[in-house]
Order: structure tokens, then C-alpha cells, then sequence
């Protein structure tokens, strides 16, 4: 008898920095050139001088950034770079893939090795359960524990427990056929339809600050945000990884981001 591989179930989602270029001192850069042309150069390579003839520091960045955020000049955002690893759920990639301008992806392919049998199950503190006025627009959900309030904790819970099962089994099931298709020798691009969006895929993900920063306003919920967003909670988890990384690199950037509505310039 073929011994059937054993699917993994996990609901973490792996964020990791590969690689960096620029910073900061590249937005003033590409912004300086406009009025500096080639002396510009000066605030990339850490040669510049303040109108007092002191060394430019990132404190004498602040006024500069915060103006082309609030008035949305973007180009100058455009000439740094990030690459991250990420490793989430298929259906993750479904909307992380529709952020197309200034990104690049390269995906591991179904095609082309045999895909691991890692599937997501949602944690117990996932905002899950539809409220009574849910609207599509701006969903919103309720815990748990906040769904326990209403109809008890224990038939809360054993409605989580039902949800896992459901999935588990769907996962091992389409896996198990999965595998078969495989052992028949069909090509691994049709034997993989009957896998689940459950799957996990990992992708090479790299984009520039402005770019990263569209999507940020959109996948992340902040209810003081000028355009308030509500992104499916496993994208956001995978987003907020996402700007702390953006955070530490372009520190006088994020802030400014932050301090002007989380509007993308």
C-alpha cells in the first residue's frame, strides 16, 4: 500500500527581508534633481551640505518628504527598492497579485515541482463570524469570544472546531487525489486543479516605497486613515510584516506616510 503523505496544517504566514536598496536619502534624491540636476548625486552618495555648509543628516529630510507625501509628488519614491520571501496561502496571492504597478513577483510553480502539502486553518482569535448588519463593502467580524457573548462560549467554540474539521478533511482529501493524479503521470499543471486555495505558495515579492505604500493603505484597516480599508485579515497579517520592515528602511518616509493619512503620494 502507497503510504499517503500527511498534509501540515499552520496558520502562520512567513514575511522574511531578502534585500533592500536605497532609503530615505534616495527619495530626496530623485527629488532634488529636479532643481540640483547633477549635484543632486550629492544626497545619494552622503556627500551633501546644508545651506549652512554642514553635512545633511536624515533629521534635514523630514520637511522635504513630508511635503512630496502631502502633495503627492510619488516619482521621487520610485527609485528605492525591497524584496521580500513570502510564504501564505493561495488565496493570499489572489489579492496580492492585483497589485500590479511597481511590483514584481516570481512564484513557485505548480508546473514545475511537486507542491508541499502545507495548508492554512484559520487561529482561534480570528475575527470570523458575520455580525447581524454585515455588508460586503466593509465587513466585519466577531470573535470567538465575542460571538460567545451572544450565543455561549462552547457552541462558539464547537463552531470553530466544525470549521477546522471541514477544512482538514477537504485539504487531506484533495491532497490524496492530488497525488494520485501525480502517480498517473498526468502533466503536474492539470494534476493540481483539484487542490484548494487553502494551499501555501511561496513567492519573491520586491517593490519600490510608493508602490508598497498603495498597498498598504489598502490592505491594512486603520480607522483613521483618510480612505478607511477592510482588507481579509490573512492579507493583513502578511501586511503589517510588511510595514515594519518599510518602517525600519524608510523611517522619514513611513512617518510621513502615517502623519498624512496612509495615502499613498
Amino acid at each position: 500500500m502507497t503510504k499517503r503523505t500527511q498534509p501540515k496544517f499552520t496558520s502562520e504566514i512567513t514575511v522574511r527581508k531578502v534585500q533592500d536598496m536605497g532609503g530615505d536619502h534616495m527619495v530626496v534624491a530623485a527629488a532634488r534633481v529636479s532643481t540640483s540636476g547633477e549635484e543632486a548625486y550629492s544626497y545619494a552618495d552622503g556627500t551633501a551640505l546644508t545651506k549652512d555648509g554642514l553635512p545633511w543628516t536624515p533629521k534635514d529630510s523630514v520637511g522635504l518628504i513630508s511635503y512630496l507625501v502631502k502633495q503627492r509628488h510619488g516619482t521621487p519614491f520610485e527609485h528605492s527598492a525591497i524584496t521580500f520571501f513570502v510564504h501564505a496561502p493561495i488565496f493570499v496571492w489572489r489579492e496580492w497579485h492585483r497589485h500590479r504597478i511597481g511590483f514584481s513577483y516570481n512564484e513557485e510553480s505548480g508546473r514545475y515541482k511537486q507542491l508541499d502539502p502545507t495548508f492554512y486553518i484559520p487561529p482561534m482569535d480570528r475575527p470570523m463570524f458575520k455580525v447581524d448588519d454585515w455588508k460586503p463593502g466593509r465587513p466585519k467580524f466577531l470573535t470567538i469570544n465575542q460571538l460567545g457573548d451572544e450565543i455561549g462560549w462552547e457552541t462558539a467554540q464547537n463552531r470553530y472546531e466544525q470549521l477546522c474539521a471541514n477544512l482538514m478533511l477537504s485539504y487531506k482529501t484533495a491532497y490524496e487525489m492530488y497525488e494520485a493524479n501525480l502517480a498517473m503521470d498526468f502533466d503536474p499543471g492539470l494534476a493540481r486543479d483539484c487542490l484548494p486555495v487553502g494551499i501555501y505558495s511561496s513567492c519573491w515579492v520586491t517593490c519600490n516605497p510608493r508602490s508598497l505604500m498603495a498597498f498598504l493603505s489598502l490592505r491594512t484597516h486603520e480607522p483613521e486613515a483618510k480612505a478607511v480599508s477592510y482588507p481579509l485579515y490573512e492579507i493583513e497579517v502578511a501586511a503589517r510584516a510588511v510595514e515594519q520592515i518599510f518602517a525600519e528602511g524608510w523611517p522619514i518616509t513611513y512617518k510621513a506616510f502615517c502623519e498624512n493619512g496612509r495615502v499613498a503620494p
